[in-house]
């Protein structure tokens, strides 16, 4: 009996699990495998793909740096809250334990406020008609979103959630023509089914044409994140289905009207930059090993008659008698 409780608990527990899947990568990071990742190092994997320092050493081995001078600048988060996963195709995924994905992405703004980068966080599912962001307002854009079993007219539920595609559309659009490529940022969206769920039954058409939509969606947030950081850019997916707890809004404080804002951006180097510093620095030891040794050898050279020294030397020419 007991036994038969574990089980139950344990099919449980993996069904309603929080999920981490990456859209989009630059070639210089390799996310593969489908290895569980604890929650606490969600942050880790974002930071890591822009550069950052881990905090704390993991076993996980879903991401691989395969150039280190060509890393991520920016990270595209989306929070779905209400639902444990979303199929998307050529999307790495894996699952995530050990607490609320939702909760952890935040410490993620910690990070990329201590390294002067361009940043923000905005739930989608509060009440507004725009949202303001160090890039400038999102509008939504409602035109794009053209649902057949979804009631916006009817229904507040779905019309609050068609509202959140709309502002995810705008978002796409902002991207695109307000970002600066060359500053690291990390950008997190929340939006949330949960309220939508409430209102439909989970294997109605509503739900499945709610979930399709939002596909389309984060692909056009995906694109464009691409075309706004040039490809250095990670685009994820986590899904929760844990209530968050209270959370404080966090973004990058916007300059004064006329004050240009320092980020301290370190300088980009072209891709070249590394194999000529090698080849510069290791012909460098050489030659100077090289001249060491010459030295050395003449130094201690017996100055004798048939030396190179005495030849070189000698002020006439010397002649035996």
């Amino acid at each position: 009996m007991a036994r038969t409780i574990f089980l139950l608990f344990s099919l449980f527990v993996a069904a309603n699990c929080d999920q981490l899947s990456v859209l989009f990568s630059p070639k210089a990071l390799e996310f593969r495998g489908h290895a569980r990742l604890d929650v606490d190092s969600l942050p880790d994997v974002f930071g890591a793909s822009l550069g950052y320092s881990v905090a704390k050493p993991t076993e996980w081995d879903g991401l691989t740096v395969r150039d280190p001078f060509n890393l991520a600048n920016g990270v595209v988060i989306v929070v779905a809250e209400g639902i444990d996963s979303l199929k998307l195709e050529n999307a790495h995924s894996y699952e995530l334990y050990g607490g609320s994905g939702s909760e952890s992405v935040s410490e993620l703004m910690h990070k990329t406020a201590d390294h002067n980068g361009i940043s923000f966080e905005i739930d989608l599912k509060e009440s507004s008609d725009s949202f303001s962001t160090p890039l400038g307002n999102v509008q939504p854009d409602d035109d794009e979103v053209q649902p057949q079993y979804l009631k916006a007219k009817s229904n507040k539920a779905d019309a609050d959630f068609l509202r959140q595609l709309a502002f995810i559309n705008g978002l796409s659009d902002l991207l695109v023509t307000s970002t600066d490529e060359n500053i690291p940022a990390v950008h997190i969206v929340r939006v949330s089914l949960e309220a939508l769920l409430a209102a439909h039954e989970p294997s109605s058409l509503a739900v499945a044409e709610a979930k399709k939509l939002l596909t389309t969606a984060l692909l056009e947030l995906q694109t464009a994140a691409e075309k706004a950081f040039d490809g250095a850019v990670v685009v994820g997916l986590v899904t929760s289905t844990e209530a968050p707890l209270v959370r404080s809004k966090r973004q990058a404080e916007k300059p004064k009207q006329g004050e240009t804002q320092d980020f301290n951006i370190a300088k980009k180097y072209d891709s070249n930059y590394p194999v000529i510093f090698n080849i510069i620095l290791w012909f460098s030891v050489v030659l100077v090993f090289s001249l060491l040794a010459i030295s050395i050898a003449i130094a201690t050279m017996d100055p004798g008659r048939d030396s190179i020294i005495y030849r070189m030397t000698s002020t006439r020419m010397k002649k035996d008698n």
